[in-house]
């Protein structure tokens, strides 16, 4: 795509996304913008560069190479191609991908429907016939997407197997890697990826993706490629539907994820998604979207989630219903300059009547002779846990003092995840006035104790695969914005003694080891003022008690590949680190 492109894309997107006018949209990315959305495409233009290398560079070596070919495996792979009319040249070249495996346990079962190109055939003819572990079934009529690869599991001998499309490309550890998760005990297994151009000889635009992550999932397929699983996990949800072509991978994920007793994701790019000059229309976008939606909402019927999903800018788009009881007391903090009640006045103007009612006003560090706003109380408290004490909602609202919401919906969306029983809270991701993301979301396990996502990043710029664009789990949000059950912030001893943003980092933690997860909302974005704490490294005090608390926390949605040091969700392609699988657990799946 070309630069104007991009920038005309950026355009388009905040439009959408403010809801405000075409006219302001384009004054606001052209001329406020301009610069940091195209620092951001250099950037990115640049790490493509440099991935290509680092890739190569991460191959298992020689000697790596005979280790893993002499591994003895309990388990062997199939994997499932569907095919139709394909170029021949890239049916040998995924052909020629798995003859090059490190580990020999896998069979390729490919399931043609009914091709009409002759070429296509006969390449398929001259694949079966170079190793006796590819097995081909010319099929009499083309049962789609879905219907071809159920066909293709039908012939599948192996205890696990692996979706493949017809036009990609393995990396050489593929299946040993698939295999060593298998033999871990998870039935479940995906990996990172990254794209190829046509001729697969450059790869670029990495997906380094979080561990498993359900809310995510239901905003998008993150999961994608590599998936693999027992082949009686799959057979048990009868294969793929074709009532959901176009995303059938996607609702193929939703599916096995809720029965899979270990879900694995390997953090190394196993997969290479060959991007082709083929035009890819608005109806087929909307097509996909559309499968996408259906498959959520199949979904939250199953689980009986109370929501819904409908397509919104091309992705599933969750709406929750919101419990009855729900009541909200805001914690106002940070009062640098004294208490503004006009700011409160503009912030909950046509907030009070909606679904989740509020309270009252608490003020940390407040004037005495406080009464009420638009008919709310105002008490004064003297800090977080007297705030909390003295809450009559039971959802608590923390935010600092004179942040601005960029959407209208901050509200509802931040009181539908707080009261989902699986979250434990949900937070907003903060910007500067220039709408550079100061936080999107903490990540831990860092030299800094935690590190913020994404800063430093344009919200109208290209992020990272988009992620700011839909709900995603994180480790922790910031005080800054963050709402949380009132119940479970006393159980989990609320931000402690903590001086900064590292008390809701370690909230985030708490929460975790529970089995509670926090997501950030992307309808909370908001402007920090310039008195945020968030401008200010963690104080060496905060630092020691969250070391001391926390000698090496777990961090499930940073990937380790990603620097470390400024949270930009760049590669670091400097150092090379020895990803481990991590693997999920549900001892009550299914």
């Amino acid at each position: 795509m070309s630069s104007i492109g991009r920038k005309w894309n950026a355009v388009k997107d905040a439009w959408k996304r403010d809801q405000v006018s075409g006219v302001y949209a384009l004054f606001k990315c052209r001329l406020l913008y301009h610069k940091d959305i195209k620092r951001m495409i250099a950037q990115r233009n640049d790490e493509n560069m440099h991935y290509d290398s680092w890739f190569r560079e991460n191959l298992p070596g020689a000697d790596e190479c005979h280790l893993q070919h002499e591994r003895v495996f309990h388990h062997s792979l199939s994997f499932l191609v569907p095919t139709y009319n394909t170029r021949p040249d890239l049916l040998r070249d995924l052909a020629n991908s798995m003859l090059d495996q490190t580990c020999e346990s896998w069979e390729a079962c490919f399931y043609d429907g009914a091709s009409t190109n002759e070429e296509t055939i006969r390449m398929l003819k001259e694949i079966a016939a170079l190793d006796e572990r590819f097995h081909i079934l010319f099929g009499k009529e083309n049962l789609g997407i879905s219907g071809n690869t159920n066909k293709a599991l039908a012939l599948a001998k192996n205890d696990y197997v692996a979706l493949c499309d017809h036009d990609d490309l393995l990396t050489p550890d593929c299946v040993y890697w698939i295999l060593d998760a298998a033999e871990r005990g998870a039935d479940f297994i995906y990996s990172d990826e990254d794209k190829t151009n046509e001729d697969g000889s450059i790869f670029f635009d990495e997906h380094l993706k979080a561990d498993f992550s359900p809310e995510a999932l239901r905003s998008g397929n993150y999961i994608c490629h590599i998936m693999a699983m027992s082949a009686e996990l799959i057979r048990a949800l009868e294969g793929l539907r074709s009532c959901c072509d176009g995303s059938q991978d996607h609702d193929l994920a939703l599916r096995a994820t809720e029965r899979a007793k270990a879900i694995a994701h390997i953090p190394r790019p196993l997969y290479h998604w060959r991007m082709l000059n083929t035009s890819f229309s608005h109806s087929s976008a909307e097509r996909c979207a559309l499968a996408a939606a259906r498959g959520v909402n199949d979904q939250l019927e199953r689980l009986g989630l109370h929501g819904k999903a409908e397509m919104l800018e091309f992705r599933p788009f969750v709406t929750y219903d919101i419990p009855e009881e729900s009541s909200v007391s805001l914690i106002v903090h940070s009062l640098d300059g004294g208490f503004d009640a006009g700011w409160v006045t503009r912030l909950l103007k046509g907030k009070i009547r909606e679904k989740g009612r509020m309270c009252e006003i608490l003020v940390i560090g407040g004037t005495p002779d406080m009464a009420e706003i638009m008919h709310l109380p105002v008490l004064q408290a003297l800090d977080f846990a007297d705030a909390a004490q003295k809450a009559h909602g039971n959802l608590l609202l923390f935010l600092e003092q004179g942040i601005r919401f960029c959407k209208k919906t901050w509200l509802e969306r931040l009181i539908m995840y707080s009261t989902r029983p699986w979250i434990g809270c949900s937070g907003g991701s903060i910007v500067d006035r220039k709408h550079n993301y100061l936080v999107c979301g903490y990540a831990v396990n860092v030299p800094a104790c935690a590190v913020a996502r994404m800063r430093g990043e344009n919200r109208f710029g290209p992020t990272y695969q988009l992620y700011d664009r839909s709900v995603r789990e994180c480790t922790a949000v910031s005080s800054v914005c963050m709402m949380i059950r009132k119940t479970l912030f006393f159980q989990m001893n609320g931000f402690e003694t903590y001086k900064s943003d590292l008390g809701a980092v370690a909230l985030g933690l708490r929460l975790l080891a529970h089995g509670r997860s926090t997501v950030v909302v992307p309808e909370a974005v908001c402007i920090a003022p310039d008195s945020s704490i968030l401008y200010s490294s963690f104080p060496p005090s905060d630092r020691k008690q969250f070391q001391h608390e926390f000698p090496n926390p777990t961090e499930h949605y940073y990937s380790v590949h990603f620097e470390r040091v400024n949270g930009s969700m760049r590669i670091d392609t400097e150092n090379h680190r020895n990803p481990v699988t991590v693997i999920t657990r549900y001892e009550d799946a299914g």
